[in-house]
């Protein structure tokens, strides 16, 4: 336990001091997160979202995110709002830093603190998306803590780290083929059919799902996460534009380039397993590495498909390459050139990822920032905001918390919740309304519209429209008061 809190101090330190020297940000999912967590503050435990009422979400929209927005609340404490992000952010990025530590050093991997570095830094997008505001720093943390509990046959542990999850977050759902991956294991381990892991997380999730006051529309919309929005490419170019550029595919060749040292762990871990067999024939790996190999192949296909799955594939390739060391006796004490070796491994590995997070593109500090506080001077809690671009529904949000948007977290939002008023946003953007302003006003009750800069052509429109008023020109684009 000093161990990870050592490790937890030392990263939020570094995570803290690099934020520092950031001049704006990653993206804004984070603003949107501590904004949720500002409204669980006001509001209560179990908060409504209201501000995308024709999405999937509705006018009383059900927070999947609830647990972990939930543990965000303490941040909202802190009355600078950029140092408010940043703290949430550094402890946020070191809470992964520090479980994976220790459940690495509770699984007996050798050199457990080094490891848990390398699973957040050997891959080039890696240590950058830990330090961003969002949960997939908590996904990792329950997925390590599952291998755990099917290590040790903890399942009534499993069961309820299914529960926290999926209350914490949608990517909960990666447990059931990790729990399949651990039934297979233990069968094979034991020599019979065991199905346990199965049935504790799927009864952990139910539960879940039960509890919840959003009983059935959180059903409704886990489903939309999972099978409506990963199947976007089957829609085409522009359902394409409607998602973030992380869920798009990756190239094998990126793949390898972006996240090689994690490749090599990997691999690594997998000859020295092979390696031992046959100078053991009886020899065989230990439940929790075939399940954290497993879940490595897994989340390897899962990057394939999708940019942002770095973050699960990195850790969870490292983890299992810690424990084949484990395994194949690479433990403590070291003869001194297997510890040289692993310390020149270590800084090399870890300087990919450390060394991409000055080169990550960021956004201004204030953006949107103009546009948030004029809707705020002239309008009123409750309106409508038409935005053009989904994603500015993140900052606009943090700047205008009273008001309420077309669309955002992702375009497809709309597109499942309402499609006919999808499609009337969709033409809107290709300039084919002869009268945008009178169609906003009508389809959306929109008061003001925030046009995005690549959408210029619908912003010259308003601007001939006797409808519309322009009250705002920006960098980010033009706000338009609907009358």
């Amino acid at each position: 336990m000093l161990e990870a809190a050592a490790v937890f101090v030392v990263a939020l330190v570094f995570f803290r001091w690099k934020l520092g020297q950031w001049n704006g940000f990653a993206d804004y999912d984070g603003h949107f997160h501590l904004m949720v967590a500002h409204w669980i503050a006001d509001r209560g435990l179990w908060s409504d979202l209201p501000w995308l009422p024709f999405t999937v979400l509705g006018e009383r929209g059900p927070d999947h995110q609830w647990l972990w927005h939930l543990a965000l609340v303490p941040f909202t404490a802190i009355a600078d709002p950029a140092q408010a992000l940043a703290w949430a952010a550094a402890v946020n990025g070191a809470a992964t830093a520090a479980a994976a530590t220790f459940v690495m050093r509770l699984l007996g991997v050798p050199a457990a603190p080094v490891f848990a570095v390398l699973a957040m830094t050997a891959g080039v997008s890696v240590p950058a998306r830990f330090m961003m505001l969002r949960a997939q720093n908590i996904a990792v943390i329950y997925m390590l803590l599952a291998v755990w509990a099917m290590a040790r046959s903890r399942y009534k542990t499993l069961g309820a780290i299914a529960f926290l999850f999926l209350e914490s977050y949608h990517a909960a759902v990666v447990l059931l083929p990790m729990a399949l991956i651990g039934c297979a294991a233990r069968s094979f381990e034991e020599r019979k059919a065991i199905v346990t892991p199965a049935v504790a997380v799927a009864g952990g999730m139910t539960l879940a799902l039960l509890v919840s006051p959003w009983f059935p529309r959180n059903v409704e919309y886990l489903l939309f996460h999972t099978l409506f929005k990963t199947t976007w490419p089957v829609y085409g170019e522009q359902m394409s534009a409607l998602v973030g550029t992380e869920w798009h595919p990756s190239a094998w060749s990126n793949i390898w380039r972006l996240a090689w040292p994690a490749h090599l762990m990997l691999v690594a871990a997998l000859a020295g397993l092979a390696w031992r067999w046959r100078r053991e024939p009886g020899f065989r790996p230990r439940t929790d590495t075939l399940v954290a190999i497993g879940t490595a192949a897994l989340s390897l296909y899962l990057y394939h498909r999708a940019v942002r799955f770095a973050e699960y594939y990195v850790p969870l390739a490292v983890f299992a390459a810690g424990l084949a060391a484990r395994d194949v006796e690479l433990s403590f004490p070291l003869r001194r050139w297997r510890t040289a070796l692993l310390a020149a491994w270590a800084l090399a590995a870890a300087s990919v990822g450390v060394a991409a997070i000055d080169r990550v593109p960021l956004m201004p500090p204030d953006y949107l920032a103009r546009a948030g506080a004029r809707i705020n001077e002239t309008g009123g809690p409750g309106e409508m905001v038409f935005n053009s671009l989904w994603s500015d529904f993140m900052a606009l949000v943090w700047w205008a918390p009273a008001f309420r948007y077309i669309n955002g977290l992702d375009g497809h939002y709309l597109a499942y919740g309402n499609p006919a008023r999808s499609a009337i946003w969709l033409a809107l953007l290709d300039g084919v309304a002869d009268d945008p302003a009178t169609v906003m006003i009508s389809a959306f009750g929109a008061r003001f519209a925030v046009i995005a800069r690549q959408h210029g052509k619908l912003a010259e429109q308003l601007m001939g429209n006797p409808r519309a008023v322009l009250l705002l020109t920006a960098p980010e684009g033009w706000l338009f008061e609907l009358r």
